[in-house]
C-alpha cells in the first residue's frame, strides 16, 4: 500500500549540513550533489523518515535515495520538487551554504555547467549574399544589450571551404549562433544546412534561418536538417528587428547554448 504524499508541515531548514560541521571539509571539496544529498538526508532525519518511506512517497526506490544522499546520483529536477512538496520547503533551501568558490564566478564545481551566464561578447555568423539584407541585419542588432562579433560569408561554400581548411591566418572564432538564408548562389542553404550538421565541429551549433521564403516545405526542411529556428525576411524593419533580437535573446540568456556545456 503508497504511503500518503501529503507533505509534513513546514520544517526549519538545516542551518548547516553533518558534512559541514566536520573539520576535515576545510581541506576538501565537496560536489554540489554531495552537498544536495546530505541536505536531503538531514531533511528525512529531521522528520523521521525511513529510506522506504521517502522512496514511497517520491515513487523511487531506497536504493536510488540512498544513491541521492550520498550524492552518487545527480537529482533531477522533477525529484528535488517532490522533496520540496514533501519537506514543505524552497528548492533553495538545498543550496544555501553551499561553498561556491569565488574564483569560480558562480559556476557548479565539477563538471556542470555555468548557470544563469550571461555572454559578454556573442560570435555571430551570417550567411547572406545579399549585401542589402546583410546591412539590415547588422543595423537590426545594433542595439542589442551584449556585444556583438558579428561577421559574415556571402555563400556557405567559401565558409565550409574555410572549415575544412582550419585556416589559422584570421582571427575568426567559432560561431555561437549562425544566421543563414536559404536561397544563395553555389549551394543553397538547406545544402548548407545539411552539411554543417554533418561536420562533427561544427553541428551543435545553433542555426537560425533568416529568409524570405513562407514555403511551408522549406520550413518543413529546414526543421528536418536540424535548423534551431526559422525567421521570415519581414518588410516592415522594426518587425524584423524584433524578430532577432528576440532569437538572440532566447539563445543567449533563456538556454543554454552547447559550447557552455564544452568550455
Amino acid at each position: 500500500m503508497q504511503s500518503s504524499s501529503k507533505p509534513l508541515g513546514k520544517i526549519n531548514p538545516p542551518q548547516e549540513t553533518k558534512t559541514s560541521r566536520n573539520p576535515l571539509l576545510k581541506n576538501q571539496k565537496m560536489t554540489i550533489d554531495e552537498y544536495v544529498g546530505q541536505k536531503l538526508r538531514d531533511y528525512r532525519e529531521k522528520v523521521g523518515l525511513t529510506l522506504l518511506d521517502l522512496s514511497e512517497r517520491v515513487g523511487v526506490s531506497h536504493q536510488q535515495i540512498h544513491k541521492y544522499e550520498i550524492g552518487q546520483t545527480k537529482i533531477s529536477m522533477g525529484a528535488l520538487y517532490k522533496f520540496c512538496k514533501i519537506f514543505s520547503v524552497n528548492p533553495n533551501c538545498f543550496f544555501e551554504g553551499f561553498p561556491f568558490d569565488e574564483e569560480d564566478d558562480g559556476t557548479l564545481l565539477g563538471n556542470d555547467i555555468a548557470e544563469n551566464r550571461r555572454f559578454d561578447k556573442i560570435n555571430v555568423l551570417l550567411i547572406e549574399d545579399n549585401s542589402e539584407d546583410q546591412f539590415l541585419i547588422r543595423r537590426a542588432l545594433e542595439e542589442f544589450e551584449s556585444k556583438i562579433n558579428f561577421y559574415c560569408f556571402y555563400d556557405g561554400e567559401d565558409f565550409l571551404n574555410f572549415i575544412k581548411r582550419k585556416v589559422n591566418i584570421t582571427s575568426i572564432p567559432i560561431p555561437d549562433i549562425i544566421f543563414m538564408d536559404l536561397n544563395m548562389p553555389k549551394m543553397s542553404g538547406g545544402e548548407i544546412l545539411k552539411s554543417i550538421k554533418q561536420n562533427r565541429e561544427l553541428q551543435y551549433i545553433p542555426i537560425i534561418i533568416v529568409t524570405g521564403s513562407i514555403s511551408r516545405q522549406d520550413i518543413i526542411n529546414a526543421y528536418k536538417n536540424f535548423a534551431s529556428g526559422y525567421i521570415r525576411k519581414s518588410f516592415e524593419f522594426e518587425t524584423f528587428k524584433k524578430n532577432l533580437k528576440t532569437a538572440l535573446e532566447y539563445w543567449t540568456e533563456a538556454v543554454v547554448l552547447p559550447h557552455q556545456a564544452i568550455l
